[in-house]
């Protein structure tokens, strides 16, 4: 009990003393040239110091001016490299009483630090002192730590940062980042131990919290790989890595991935990027393992998610022969929508070194990968077992559908974009080939006369729009059918032969019910101004060939064919003399009510009306 009130009583009174025998200008002396000899830079201190010493000794500067001079600083004259409005630290009273104070638990309030980061990323974080001096020679030890030898190691403790700011300033981007109201405590015994900390702070106006540890400090800040871990997380997105990484250039060496955007469209916004067409994606994630070989980086177990749709894979990034980063590797994909898939490829961001403000995806990487799904969304259709590709080098984009099942037969396609991407248009290649029709049919909502039966398409389009906002008066290109055996509904030939005889006009549907056999059906075609417009056609059954041309536009709101039914000759009814006669009319109408008007001269008694 004597101890506890004789140590009491002498921490009393060293406090009441203190004021007496510890020199404020000695204090103030010191902590500036801590600062100085830190930092590297020069130190000016404008405002009184205040020394307290209840319940701990502690000197309050305010605002200090930390400048250079150097390459940036613009005509011979000293660059502001900082610039606090409080600085605060505690000491230790024996070391102060004996003319050396040790500061700690340093404290910035109101600190704007300017940082510039060079073209090869590296950031001039100090300018020559002591941490300048430890990044010039720390080492890597085997256990993943760092090495300093202890002359050039130093004791910082922890600080503090309130309502911070840091400017960057990135030659290679041309811009400028801020990052503001930062808050911020870090953990930092020796230079040579770990670092930890976290942050809130605000970035491009949103509220953000990063938590950070590194037991290899000193070999990022020099631009080395380095062990670290770090997560993020803002309103729209969060992120974290836990592995090997270099700050300067940004990479990641080795380590664990994961990225979730709760909201793209404000990820998008956040960061100043765009993805047009992809309106409908609301979330995105990826996760996978990093690993970084001499040649090439590598995404194993890696997993992406949009949406509903996940995809898993294998990615590697080398070096292509423009220059860029090439992607190539395998995605499996269960549900896969094919035109929000292609439209990611439009992504871009901003860059001051653009004629536009913006580069692209494609203006930064090339791409070599393939790709299945279990199940492919095409507008109205469903694709499975497809395999597909994606290539994208040497300002050319490609997209291959090399086997697909589709309605029951099978779909391959090449599309082509124009200018490098599908931004800006695109060429397509399509086949179906032995496919149910009536499968097609109802995927695009149609009913009225159509054939049934196996059939095959080619389709060679082009548009000169973005594909996802691509509209069926954008299309031009031809387009081959050919079906059969089948039938085409509602056709009663026999009905139609009647009417024909003594009516000008009628009704498809009252010639009757009926169906209209066929053995072959072919179809070809161009496609222009939102219509169909059938060059040939023909139609070939046991009983008859028939032939016809005409325009269908492609929201089948009217129509306009002319046709010649020929009656193919029998032995009987060349025999019997019962051969009919060939029947040419007019098809109109708005589909599926059409309306028929035979092409002849009717016989005397005919009635007008339908």
């Amino acid at each position: 009990m004597v101890v506890v009130v004789v140590s009491l009583g002498v921490f009393v009174a060293s406090r009441v003393a203190a004021p007496y025998i510890v020199s404020s200008s000695l204090v103030r002396g010191s902590i500036e040239k801590v600062v100085g000899r830190w930092s590297g830079h020069d130190v000016q201190i404008a405002g009184t110091p205040e020394l307290q010493f209840w319940p701990q000794p502690k000197i309050t500067l305010a605002h200090l001016t930390l400048t250079r001079a150097g390459p940036h600083s613009g005509e011979g004259k000293n660059s502001v490299v900082a610039q606090i409005d409080q600085l605060s630290a505690t000491f230790g009273l024996l070391n102060a009483v004996m003319g050396h104070p040790v500061f700690d638990d340093f404290t910035l309030t109101g600190a704007t630090v300017h940082l510039h980061r060079d073209r090869e990323g590296r950031i001039d974080w100090s300018n020559g002192g002591p941490l300048a001096k430890a990044i010039a020679h720390v080492s890597e030890t085997a256990n993943g730590g760092q090495s300093l030898s202890p002359d050039v190691d130093g004791t910082i403790g922890s600080f503090s940062i309130e309502n911070g700011r840091l400017d960057i300033a990135d030659d290679a981007s041309g811009r400028k980042f801020v990052i503001e109201g930062i808050f911020s405590q870090v953990t930092w015994p020796k230079m040579s131990s770990t670092i930890k900390g976290s942050a809130n702070m605000v970035i491009g106006g949103m509220a953000t919290q990063v938590d950070f540890s590194s037991a290899q400090p000193l070999l990022l800040m020099g631009g080395h790989v380095g062990q670290a871990s770090f997560s993020i997380t803002a309103p729209t997105a969060k992120g974290s890595f836990s592995g090997r990484t270099s700050l300067m250039p940004a990479r990641f060496a080795s380590g664990q991935i994961d990225i979730t955007m709760s909201d793209v469209a404000g990820f998008l916004a956040w960061t100043g990027a765009e993805l047009p067409g992809m309106e409908a994606l609301h979330t995105a994630s990826i996760k996978a393992t990093v690993t970084a070989e001499a040649d090439r980086v590598r995404l194993e177990e890696l997993s992406l998610s949009a949406n509903d749709t996940n995809a898993t894979g294998l990615v590697d990034i080398t070096q292509g022969k423009s220059g860029k980063p090439k992607v190539s590797g395998t995605l499996a994909f269960g549900q896969m929508d094919i035109p929000t898939f292609l439209a990611a490829f439009a992504l871009s961001a901003p860059d001051s070194k653009a004629v536009s403000g913006k580069s692209g995806l494609l203006n930064w990487l090339e791409f070599d990968l393939a790709l299945s799904a279990r199940r492919a969304s095409l507008a109205q259709f469903t694709l499975t077992d497809m395999g597909a590709s994606v290539l994208a080098t040497d300002g050319a984009m490609v997209f291959d559908i090399g086997d697909s099942t589709l309605a029951g037969g099978t779909m391959i396609g090449h599309l082509e974009g124009r200018n490098g991407g599908f931004e800006k248009g695109a060429h397509l290649d399509l086949s179906i080939t032995n496919a149910d029709l009536s499968d097609l049919e109802n995927k695009l909502g149609l009913s009225g006369p159509l054939p049934l039966g196996s059939g095959s398409l080619t389709v060679s389009v082009t548009t000169k729009r973005a594909i996802w906002q691509t509209r069926p008066n954008d299309i031009t290109g031809t387009l081959k059918l050919t079906a059969g055996p089948g039938r085409i509904t509602g056709v009663n030939i026999d009905g139609i032969r009647t009417l024909a005889d003594n009516r000008i006009f009628f009704k498809l549907e009252d010639a009757g019910k009926g169906d209209l056999s066929f053995d072959s059906l072919s179809v070809t075609a161009d496609l222009a101004d939102g219509a169909i417009n059938i060059n040939e056609g023909s139609l070939k059954s046991t009983s008859l060939s028939s032939s016809f041309t005409g325009v269908i536009p492609y929201a089948f709101k009217g129509l306009a064919l002319s046709t010649e039914i020929v009656p193919l000759s029998t032995s009987s009814s060349a025999a019997t003399g019962t051969e009919q006669k060939p029947l040419r009319f007019f098809i109109a109408g708005s589909w599926p009510n059409l309306i028929l008007s035979p092409i002849q001269i009717p016989p005397s008694g005919l009635t007008t009306t339908p």
